[in-house]
């Protein structure tokens, strides 16, 4: 089990007026705005190396003892290879400000928001980077709930739980509902595969402001009749 307590994180004042793309804001109270974000941020991450030791249908065993049931995972994955589940966040403390200034301007809060996602963003991007240079390859984030849902589900996230355990390790805790506290918290799986796996490939839904892919319709799973290695 490897817990990062300190995320180094910059925070690109230039990117995230293009991202954000907000014309009511002040350009010149966005610098200020930005340094108060990064002070509230607490980037931290659990994850571990763990190898898969056996795949039959949708479910990947894990020398841990656990199971994870995803097709998309028995799908891309091998038996003996190594993956990482982690679960990021960037702590309570921004989200807690930016309910608080909700009260007085509610577009300051959403910007808040916004550079909280920019700040998660960063800190999920450096847990991979390490990652990819610890297994030495490239590697693609399979998150429970995303795309439709229906290939790595939602409730999956109670076993990453199970595996990692967030609440002691980094203050991350999970609702009845699969969701994460902190809310600027992520979860997942870091894995090679022989191509890369992008989420939001399989996902409908035209407006979407993350999208890397467009949409290539339904995933057909090929290898659904694996049996254990």
């Amino acid at each position: 089990m490897e817990v990062i307590g300190s995320i180094p994180i910059e925070l690109d004042a230039g990117e995230l007026l293009r991202t954000l793309r907000v014309g009511m804001l002040k350009d010149s109270d966005m610098p200020s705005l930005i340094e108060e974000c990064h002070r509230l941020s607490e980037p931290k991450a659990v994850c571990t190396f763990l190898k898969v030791t056996g795949i039959e249908k949708d479910e990947v065993g894990l020398e841990s003892g656990h199971t994870l049931k995803s097709i998309i995972l028995a799908d891309m994955l091998e038996c003996g290879q190594t993956i990482v589940p982690y679960v990021v966040t960037i702590g309570p403390n921004l989200e807690k400000q930016a309910s608080e200034n909700a009260k007085d301007s509610v577009l300051r809060a959403w910007v808040m928001e916004r550079i909280g996602d920019y700040a998660l963003g960063k800190a999920l991007n450096h847990i991979k980077s390490h990652v990819q240079k610890t297994l030495g390859s490239a590697v693609s984030g399979f998150s429970p709930g995303t795309g439709t849902g229906k290939l790595f589900g939602i409730e999956q996230q109670e076993k990453l739980f199970q595996i990692l355990d967030p609440p002691k390790s980094i203050g991350v805790n999970l609702t009845p509902s699969y969701l994460m506290i902190p809310r600027k918290s992520v979860s997942g799986v870091f894995a090679a595969t022989r191509r890369e796996y992008v989420a939001c490939q399989y996902r409908p839904r035209e407006k979407c402001e993350n999208r890397r892919n467009p949409f290539s319709g339904e995933y057909v799973s090929t290898n659904c009749e694996r049996r254990t290695h």
